[in-house]
């Protein structure tokens, strides 16, 4: 899978996530608001968290766009589902960028592990092709 192929899968999911983050808290605890429940901030927020650091760990580039897709994806599904925009939702835009904001936390610390792990794997090559070159035969010496 290419690089870019793996970033429209992600893509999808970041966008799938954030609907079912929001549509499926607010049906499972029957509010109109999924934040309106504590279970929203104790469940889908951590768990929202957790799938931004696997997008970053996946992701090929431009880690940033993971949790403002993902909470992007939350504005149009409350705005869906409660068939209206509202007064507050100003406030509620800037909810979620704030949102979106600490998002980037997770998301970057995949990118990290991500990097480390490459560093890694690109250290344990370069030895091995060292040790390779080291133990291979001469060749006829003049």
């Amino acid at each position: 899978m290419t690089a870019a192929t793996r970033d429209r899968v992600l893509l999808l999911l970041a966008l799938a996530v954030g609907v079912a983050g929001w549509w499926g808290t607010a049906a499972l605890v029957d509010r109109r608001e999924a934040w309106d429940a504590p279970e929203y901030f104790q469940l889908a927020l951590p768990a929202t968290g957790a799938l931004l650091a696997l997008f970053g760990y996946f992701g090929s580039r431009a880690a940033w766009r993971w949790p403002l897709l993902v909470f992007g994806a939350q504005l149009a599904t409350m705005t869906a589902r409660n068939g209206e925009v509202g007064s507050l939702f100003p406030l509620g835009a800037l909810l979620f960028l704030f949102f979106a904001l600490l998002g980037l936390l997770p998301t970057y610390l995949g990118v990290a592990l991500r990097r480390a792990r490459q560093k890694r794997q690109a250290a344990r090559f370069a030895a091995e092709a060292r040790r390779a070159a080291f133990e291979a035969p001469a060749g006829p010496q003049r």
